[in-house]
């Protein structure tokens, strides 16, 4: 009997399939037949656009070279008169909107107003004159950027040198489809009522009985199981009275079960985990109660499904979470932990601690099943919440507790310490290189990175106190029971403090990108029977991480009372400022001669004299002015000095030597910089083959392929590129290939221990020829003896930079040089 059921199903199912099929391949040919209608329609308007684009294109050269701007402005009118035509704006190199169908897009920057519009290919577009034309039939639109001004297109003026579109084509597609539906609906009418017909017969033969025995199902097991009903059909009896016997069985297991779940769940529950399981093999997840309380839900309302875990992971959160679960799989990780955040019913986000192990392997030894649990965390996250930024664009920053928390933290942990006789450290750690990647990858990308730093510290680290932060590249943590002697809590601390940097230092995955990111740690132990206010401790813990920089210092260092008397960390930027306003900012130049001594090019540095302090070193300023914007003032400075240097020796009729200016990474990495410097310069009207920019390495560390493509930029330009601490580092040697460097100046570690170490000579030798095989001129700079110079000039470097040369020179002294044409002598 049981053998004759799937027949009477497969003889059910056959006409069904058969009708099934017939509905398929005429939907399938509706679509095909519409999207072959789109195509054709689309690449015609395309065509039409194009053409329109070409005359277009003589029209805006033809009024710009005759300055009659009335006649774009009309033509760009006419234009908008199509209700089709979505966008319609001419740009220029920069991205501004000079005219466009809408009148309040105009002198805006097409980034900001026009979502489909891309600077990168607006970039392309021009360089190549090649028109870029886009058919997006998701959007139902065609997307255009047609050159314009091709003679132009290396210049940084507000010269239009681009038309970008964005055409409708829902409203043809829409009537031509309508013509296409109504055939449609024609044949499947009849193919409807077919249907209608078989599942007619389908329900009275089939479907009826089985719904019956279906509601009986229901209560298999149960005490209200009852299946005393007479059915038509032999093969449903014969299940009903399977049913039976199965729920009787059911019923006896389910009290077993019921028994030793409930003991089960009694320890979990009090544990307040929610548990999961996970069958590898089947996919099938067990979600506990537990589980879907912390989410939010009822205990009814979520399927015991793998997706119902996954698709509730935070998208920024997701790729880091299934990589640490699938080398956990794979046998690479020896447990599987993690802190991330699930989707709440609300719509929020939790933050939990997802931990999980393996219970049992198939007979090669790969895991077949996981059992593991989530803690809610959250309320330890939201206790080290900040409030929203003073500064607007990070006031939706989801930080850690606020400075007012803190500070009461830290008179807490004081007496803490005091009554415990337990020492207790404060951690405040500075994220390196964060400016430049969120100057070069935008806020929004350096947002998304702090978070995941907030998240990792909170996780691993909030079980030793407390996780704050104090700035955009600052954090706090406070630790307790570091014990009873200083010696010990130092080395404690200074442990922590290495465990802290090798977390940060491990890679980040934002936005599909692998950052990288260093901190430095500065310290402060107590045991609070010196009662401090919190300031005091946390200008102390900044004393320590300006001792942190020392490359000794391993990146943490502890605070010691001296600190403070060489420490101005606070007023210095604010300094800083009033000296750039009040022109207290000057330049010095320092000579860089070749191996007979004459003058080939001069080094522009930047000097500070305070009218209280005196001279200021640059390296106190220069830091502080990096992590501000007043390193761009800075370098505009500096070049704008240079320039000038150079008009007046042009005007005294002499030849002005190569001036070379150095310049940060993160200035480097702004959007404008190469419009900025390009029309800084032309408008001293000065040569830009008189101007040398010098950067380090680390401008490839991020963004490398657009770091390459602004150095190919600035050369085209026609300024000089020199790489400065060459061999230091900071970037691979495959990244500077094909760039052409002007210049590279060697680090000045290279001059260490020349005396006393035949392997340094050999490595310095080693650097120079690498670079000299790159046909790279070799600048040695730093050089103090003679010593020195005698090893640079045998390892064969092409120019020589340094105190035994020349100190720098004052305007004057650097004008008398360059007239007499003074050779420096090279004592080798």
């Amino acid at each position: 009997m049981l053998n004759r059921f799937p027949k009477i199903s497969l003889s059910l199912l056959v006409p069904t399939f058969v009708v099934v099929l017939f509905t398929v391949i005429v939907t399938i040919q509706f679509f095909v037949e519409r999207s072959q209608l789109q195509q054709d329609l689309a690449e015609s308007k395309s065509e039409q656009i194009t053409s329109s684009l070409f005359r277009m294109r003589h029209v805006v050269e033809s009024a710009l070279s005759n300055q009659d701007l009335e006649r774009i402005e009309q033509e760009v009118s006419l234009v908008g008169t199509d209700v089709n035509m979505q966008v319609y704006a001419l740009l220029d190199m920069s991205g501004e909107i000079h005219y466009a169908n809408h009148v309040i897009w105009r002198e805006s920057n097409a980034k900001s107003v026009l979502e489909g519009y891309q600077e990168q290919l607006h970039q392309n577009v021009v360089t190549n004159e090649q028109a870029f034309v886009d058919i997006d039939f998701e959007r139902l639109e065609i997307q255009v950027y047609y050159p314009l001004n091709s003679n132009n297109r290396y210049s940084y003026s507000n010269t239009i040198n681009l038309i970008y579109l964005e055409y409708g084509i829902s409203g043809l597609v829409s009537s031509a489809s309508d013509q296409l539906l109504a055939r449609f609906v024609y044949v499947q009418a009849s193919g409807l009522i077919a249907i209608i017909f078989f599942c007619l017969t389908l329900h009275w033969l089939l479907v009826k009985p089985l719904k019956r025995l279906s509601a009986s199902a229901r209560h298999v097991g149960e005490d209200s199981f009852d299946a005393d009903f007479v059915s038509p059909s032999k093969e449903v009896a014969d299940l009903r009275d399977y049913l039976k016997l199965v729920s009787g069985k059911l019923s006896r297991c389910n009290k077993r079960l019921n028994d030793a779940e409930q003991r089960w769940l009694f320890a979990v529950e009090g544990a307040r985990n929610g548990i999961w399981d996970w069958d590898l093999v089947s996919g099938d997840v067990f979600i506990s109660d537990r589980w879907k309380e912390i989410l939010g839900y009822q205990a009814y309302e979520l399927d015991n499904d793998y997706s119902v875990w996954e698709s509730r992971l935070h998208p920024e959160d997701k790729p880091q979470v299934l990589l640490t679960l699938q080398n956990y799989i794979n046998n690479k990780t020896d447990n599987y932990e993690s802190v991330h955040r699930l989707r709440h019913k609300t719509g929020r986000y939790t933050w939990v601690l997802d931990r999980g192990k393996t219970v049992e392997w198939d007979s090669k030894g790969s895991p077949t099943r996981l059992i593991g649990s989530i803690t809610d965390v959250t309320g330890d996250v939201k206790t080290q919440r900040l409030a929203p930024s003073k500064n607007a664009s990070q006031s939706n920053l989801t930080d850690l507790i606020d400075r007012e928390s803190l500070a009461n933290e830290l008179y807490d942990l004081q007496v803490y310490s005091r009554k415990a006789g337990q020492f207790s450290a404060l951690l405040m750690i500075n994220l390196n290189n964060f400016k430049l990647i969120n100057d070069a990858l935008g806020r929004q990308i350096g947002d998304r990175l702090l978070i995941q730093i907030a998240a990792r510290l909170t996780g691993a680290f909030s079980h030793v106190g407390t996780v704050a932060r104090l700035g955009s590249d600052e954090f706090v943590i406070l630790a307790r029971n570091f014990g009873g002697e200083l010696e010990q809590a130092n080395k404690r601390a200074l442990a922590l403090a290495s465990e802290v940097r090798q977390l940060i230092g491990r890679s980040f995955s934002v936005s599909e990108q692998n950052l990288s990111i260093s901190a430095r740690v500065g310290i402060v132990v107590f045991e609070g029977i010196e009662s401090l206010e919190p300031q005091t401790l946390l200008a102390r813990a900044d004393g320590a991480l300006v001792q942190a920089k020392d490359s000794r210092s391993n990146g943490c260092a502890i605070y010691y009372p001296h600190y403070d008397e060489n420490s101005r960390p606070f007023d210095l930027g604010h300094e800083l400022k009033q000296a750039l306003a009040s022109e207290q900012i000057s330049l010095v130049y320092q000579p860089v001669v070749d191996q007979a001594g004459r003058l080939h090019s001069l080094e522009a540095l930047l000097r500070w004299y305070h009218p209280l302090h005196g001279f200021i070193s640059p390296k106190k300023f220069i830091p502080i002015a990096e992590l501000s914007d007043s390193i761009f003032e800075l370098e505009l400075l500096a070049i704008e000095q240079a320039c000038h240097l150079i008009r007046e020796l042009q005007q005294d009729e002499q030849q002005a030597p190569l001036i070379s200016i150095n310049i940060s990474s993160r200035h480097f990495h702004q959007s404008h910089f190469v419009s900025m410097v390009v029309s800084k310069i032309q408008s001293k009207k000065v040569k830009l083959q008189n101007i040398q920019l010098e950067l380090k390495g680390d401008i490839f560390s991020v963004n490398a392929d657009e770091a390459r493509l602004k150095l190919l930029e600035l050369q085209r330009h026609g300024l000089k590129v020199a790489l400065d601490d060459f061999g230091a580092g900071l970037c691979a040697f495959y990244q500077i290939q094909g760039i052409g460097f002007s210049q590279v100046k060697l680090s000045q570690h290279y001059l260490n221990n020349l005396e006393s170490s035949t392997e340094s000579i050999n490595v310095l030798n080693g650097v120079v020829d690498l670079a000299r095989q790159l046909s790279l001129p070799v600048v040695g700079k730093h050089i103090e003896n003679k010593m020195q110079l005698h090893k640079l000039t045998q390892a064969r470097c092409s120019y020589f930079q340094g105190y035994i040369i020349s100190r720098p020179l004052n305007i004057t002294d650097t004008k008398q040089l360059i007239q007499s044409q003074l050779s420096l002598s090279v004592v080798t």
